[in-house]
């Protein structure tokens, strides 16, 4: 593993830290207290225990593995922002959005459409 990596906590690894779930064992909770977001590798090892530092490759990737922690530049969840209706840009000229479809007039069902059988008559 290299020791330039930065971990970073998952949403799954911020509720166990905020003890809402209970997955790790003693060990690896251990392993899991040290990061804090803006650690590398090199600097938990040094802050980790004596008793821990053999292991803590092992378990830094089992914490990786169980979905807890990822690498800061990988990030592979990307929030997406909703856009109100209103403030939508709309490239073809006959769709209406926001204020506008409010005033549009109604389309026309024809008479083939109605007789489709996907369209019922109401």
């Amino acid at each position: 593993m290299d020791s330039k990596i930065t971990f970073i906590k998952t949403s799954k690894g911020e509720d166990e830290s905020n003890r809402i779930t209970n997955y790790l064992s003693s060990e690896i909770k251990r392993v899991f207290c040290l990061i804090d977001n803006k650690s590398t590798v090199k600097e938990l090892m040094k802050r980790a225990a004596p008793s821990l530092r053999e292991s803590l490759e092992y378990m830094l990737q089992e914490l990786i593995n169980g979905g807890f922690i990822q690498d800061k530049d990988k990030v592979s969840c990307v929030a997406n922002i909703a856009i109100p209706r209103d403030r939508r840009v709309s490239s073809a000229p006959k769709i209406y959005t926001g204020r506008d479809r409010r005033s549009a007039t109604p389309l026309r069902v024809t008479e083939r459409q109605i007789s489709s059988p996907k369209i019922r008559p109401i």
